[in-house]
């Protein structure tokens, strides 16, 4: 029997809260998208200045079966995904999307 992933929270502040606004939308759109595996990468990331390329992660790629997701509080935004491994590669990714520091909250 597999064991449960635990609940991780990875955490991000960003510049503003417009910033995290749309640093939150398109991680929402980047975990749809890996969950529908349908198309072609979107372009979620270029207008944050990332290639969207450069992540364009399947099921395959990740530890997770139930779809994360990413909210904002003021200049923050906040992942809950539940996890093994993938949340130390999602911090990274908010690091490349301009976050200031990337923090991780095991619950």
């Amino acid at each position: 029997m597999d064991e449960v992933a635990p609940v991780v929270e990875v955490s991000g502040i960003f510049a503003d809260e417009i910033v995290a606004r749309e640093v939150a939308d398109a991680l929402n759109r980047w975990f749809k998208w890996i969950l529908s595996e349908e198309g072609g990468v979107p372009d979620m990331f270029e207008p944050l200045g990332v290639d969207s390329t450069d992540w364009a992660w399947s099921l395959e790629d990740v530890d997770w079966q139930i779809g994360p997701h990413a909210r904002t509080l003021g200049p923050e935004v906040r992942i809950s995904i539940q996890t093994q491994e993938t949340y130390r590669l999602v911090s990274g990714l908010l690091r490349q999307l301009g976050a200031s520091s990337a923090r991780v909250h095991r619950e």
